[in-house]
């Protein structure tokens, strides 16, 4: 194989690579902010035989078998293991599947005891060799440090443990499990059947019922065929699948959830991630690793009880919720080497759950986030999962700065090495707009900042060549101005895709806060000079909040850029005059919280509040 002597952009385009004495990019890459990648210095070459020697005598041996060469017999029938890049393996050596086949068996769900005269049961949990998730009363704080005797202890309980238990086993359990597996007694045809629903459980009791008796629910211990077409995996036309899975026991309710979160919730994390690490990447995860299944099943449950107007949280979202808490608190009373991508995904959904709540939002979740990313904080730089979640974190971080008027809490610094400076997708440059709106943040609610001519002008220019760099990478593909005598009080906005909402929308946001809280740079003036230029700039905050709001109407296959609005119009939408702006805004804060369940009603009341003290008795 012939190396290339230039960069790889420059191959593809067949054009001359030329690197400048001392610098690691290509002219045309520099220019182009395209990442500069030079292919490997070696090559390969076909060998058929080595010159050796001894003694001054030279010899040439031949690289190829002779007659006498002795072969190592080998089964005739092979077995190939397919691996996804995430770990997963998909097949098993054909022995091992017909003895994972003809061993399986039925197993009970089986159930802990919650509370006194209440069991609830541990299911929706795969194979594995997880951790358990069983805790002792009187544990520390949930993102607190454990002592070394009791990780030792717990280790040494993980490797007693037998490998075949399936994690829903408690320790109580084990020794039926024992002479069930061995006794290969099926599941009786006799079990009680009920009519299957996805509604919400109203209680523990109905949740178990559902787990022990409703129809379709699989607790199978061992490996087993998934099913491709009908329930039996019998059907004529099912697909063909590499070896043997694990097949998922979850309740057709439990499947029910992880579905509502692939189909509404992740896109909300995902926005400014192709890759889509949340909606896709997560569930697939949540079938071997319990914590993250459990934090799905919470997240979703608590959801869809909000859609339906619960508003108190349902028993099934908080059994969930307290099951993903005790594995949570196990792995972090480990050494932070166990610190994975799992756990940061799961505390960042543990952290949405705690936001749509709705009452007296502690954010501890948030807090144990950015403990999780000061002890790791390569995870900002990690790509896949790992960083996906701390992108979400950081929006998660900035939503709370923005409604308690408080910095941002997360270290801004250890973002800056991430790969999304190069510009490389939608995503990227997406992400990089966010940091810069959070490190306008940090700016206006740090006291010694505010007055920073300094450091404001410096940001400033920083959005500005976001911005000029944002326009050579993408565009709006349709943009007409907003117009309050034709009906329309917002900007048309369409974008291809959701990062591009999402970079918009912030890069609006900057604007913002840059108006309302940046220093004055002009001479002070009072009177009506003074009157006259702040609502200058109202007017101009105005402009820019339309613009996100119009940004979020004109995509709706963007959810994600309703939350966006919902708290930009908190912080800034006094600064509205137009009636019908005002109307719209209310109009479009009580369909965001009527299609995604994500509560507006104060900031509708604080911005009706807000607008009658503005316009005063005689406007009215």
């Amino acid at each position: 194989m012939r190396p290339g002597k230039g960069c790889e952009e420059c191959r593809t385009r067949h054009i001359k690579c030329v690197v400048e004495k001392g610098s690691e990019a290509c002219t045309r890459c520099l220019e182009s902010d395209r990442a500069c990648h030079f292919g490997p210095k070696y090559r390969f070459k076909q060998v058929a035989h080595v010159d050796s020697g001894f003694n001054g005598v030279r010899a040439r041996q031949e690289l190829n078998f002779g007659e006498e060469q002795v072969w190592v017999n080998t089964r005739k029938r092979l077995s190939f293991i397919l691996e996804d890049g995430n770990g997963l393996e998909y097949g098993v050596p054909d022995g091992e599947s017909a003895k994972s086949a003809t061993s399986a068996v039925h197993v009970p769900s089986p159930v802990v005891e919650e509370s006194p005269g209440r069991a609830v049961p541990i299911t929706g949990l795969l194979i594995s060799e997880d951790t358990s998730a069983s805790t002792q009363s009187g544990q520390p704080n949930l993102y607190g440090l454990a002592s070394q005797a009791e990780g030792d202890a717990r280790s040494i309980i993980q490797e007693a443990r037998p490998s075949t238990a399936p994690l829903s086993m408690t320790w109580d359990h084990l020794q039926d499990y024992s002479s069930y597996r061995d006794s290969g007694t099926p599941r009786s045809a006799t079990a009680a059947t009920y009519p299957l629903d996805f509604s919400s459980p109203s209680s523990i009791a109905e949740l178990q019922r559902r787990h022990e008796d409703g129809p379709g629910v699989t607790s199978t211990p061992t490996l087993a065929a998934y099913p491709v077409g009908n329930a039996s995996g019998a059907s004529p036309i099912s697909l063909a699948t590499p070896g043997t899975l694990t097949q998922p026991s979850l309740s057709r309710r439990e499947a029910y959830l992880v579905q509502h979160f692939i189909n509404k919730i992740g896109p909300w994390i995902d926005v400014c991630d192709a890759q889509m690490h949340f909606t896709h990447g997560l569930p697939r995860q949540a079938m071997s690793r319990p914590m993250v299944l459990y934090a799905i099943l919470a997240l979703a449950s608590r959801h869809l009880g909000i859609m339906s107007g619960q508003s108190e949280e349902p028993a099934e979202a908080a059994f969930y919720h307290g099951q993903c808490l005790k594995f949570v608190i196990e792995q972090l009373q480990g050494p932070e080497a166990l610190y994975d991508d799992s756990l940061l995904a799961s505390v960042v959904c543990l952290r949405i759950y705690e936001e749509i709540n709705f009452t007296n939002d502690q954010a501890h979740h948030l807090a144990g986030t950015d403990r999780l990313m000061r002890a790791i904080p390569t995870f900002a730089i990690s790509g896949g999962l790992g960083e996906a979640a701390c992108w979400q974190s950081l929006r998660q971080d900035i939503y709370m700065s923005m409604t308690r008027s408080k910095p941002p809490s997360f270290n801004l610094e250890n973002f800056e090495l991430s790969s999304v400076f190069t510009f490389r997708d939608d995503g990227a440059c997406a992400n990089v707009v966010i940091l810069l709106f959070a490190k306008v943040l940090r700016l206006t609610y740090t006291e010694s900042e505010q007055n920073n001519i300094a450091a404001w002008k410096r940001m400033a220019q920083d959005i500005e060549a976001w911005n000029d760099r944002r326009l050579r990478l993408f565009q709006p593909i349709y943009y007409e101005d907003l117009d309050v005598t034709q009906n329309r009080p917002f900007p048309i906005i369409h974008c291809i895709t959701p990062p591009q909402v999402a970079a918009l929308q912030y890069f609006n946001a900057c604007q913002v806060f840059l108006r309302l809280f940046g220093p004055q740079t002009e001479p002070a003036s009072s009177g009506f000079h003074a009157s006259k230029r702040r609502r200058a700039l109202e007017r101009e905050v105005t402009f820019h909040l339309a613009a996100i709001v119009g940004l979020a109407e004109h995509n709706p296959f963007v959810e994600n850029a309703r939350f966006t609005a919902a708290h930009l119009l908190r912080v800034g939408g006094y600064c509205i005059e137009n009636p019908l702006q005002r109307t719209r805004v209310i109009q479009f804060l009580d369909q965001v919280e009527e299609s995604m369940g994500w509560m507006t009603s104060h900031t509708v009341a604080l911005l009706k509040e807000q607008w009658q003290d503005l316009d005063g008795p005689k406007d009215m």
